[in-house]
């Protein structure tokens, strides 16, 4: 009987290790956790909203590819209003990473150039820095 209890104990001792082993794991945050709460990610939606046709046709010129993205900043940036512009001018940067990084190095210093540390564009750019610096 007395092997039984201490068989019990020694069980339920290493059980409860096990299970606060795991709660010390769980509360350490991973690199990814921890990534997405130091640089939260901007969304379009905070950013000032644009007309419904200009939305539309940024919509288009996305899905085309950078060429189209390009043309549609040249004709419309204009009317664009700036945190968002910027943000426009940064996705056409990512694009255009690949087939023309000095380009895509020019537009994104111009935007890092002219956006305040206080925007809600700064993280993004903290992020970017390692791809385009």
């Amino acid at each position: 009987m007395m092997k039984f209890v201490l068989l019990f104990l020694l069980v339920a001792t290493v059980g409860f290790g096990v299970y606060r082993i795991s709660l010390i794991y769980r509360s350490v945050p991973s690199d990814e956790r921890t990534r997405e709460m130091a640089a939260p990610v901007v969304s379009d939606e905070t950013l000032p909203p644009l007309t419904p046709p200009l939305e539309a046709s940024l919509a288009h010129a996305t899905q085309a590819g950078p060429q189209a993205l390009r043309q549609w900043l040249n004709q419309n940036g204009a009317w664009v209003p700036e945190p968002r512009l910027s943000a426009i001018q940064l996705d056409y940067a990512q694009m255009l990473v690949r087939a023309n990084p000095a380009e895509a190095r020019r537009l994104y210093a111009a935007v890092k150039a002219r956006t305040p540390a206080n925007s809600p564009l700064a993280s993004r750019l903290k992020q970017l820095s390692r791809t385009f610096e």
